[in-house]
């Protein structure tokens, strides 16, 4: 029985930071363009001070928060350096064109003596 009075919060907590996460995801951190390096080092600072300042007196809803907090950063760090699939691993795409290749007219090609048969094929051609 004591063992669901402390799974049962737990899971509840965890539940909603995901669905926290996952909204903030959308609306918030999609639009940010942040060093992934940044949220590891607020991550960590997240992590650490506050278990230094008040060595191990969090109780409560503020131990669920500060762990809340901490989880958030550190699924941004991991959604930043791409282990979802998405973010900063994903390629760009390669855009392709679809047209005709025309050759480019060169210069000093045609000599003094083949124009009068250059214009004399264009003549027929243009009688076709």
């Amino acid at each position: 029985m004591e063992f669901l009075k402390v799974f049962l919060p737990m899971l509840i907590v965890v539940i909603i930071i995901l669905f926290a996460y996952n909204a903030l995801k959308i609306f918030v951190f999609d639009k940010i363009k942040v060093n992934k390096w940044v949220m590891l080092v607020i991550a960590a600072l997240i992590f650490v001070v506050p278990n230094i300042i008040w060595s191990g007196k969090i109780v409560g809803i503020w131990q669920y928060l500060h762990t809340g907090i901490f989880l958030i950063f550190f699924l941004w760090f991991i959604d930043l350096i791409g282990l979802y699939g998405k973010g900063a691993k994903s390629k760009p795409k390669i855009e392709t064109r679809n047209g005709v290749i025309k050759a480019k007219a060169k210069p000093n090609r045609v000599k003094d003596g083949s124009m009068e048969i250059i214009s004399a094929n264009a003549k027929a051609k243009k009688k076709k």
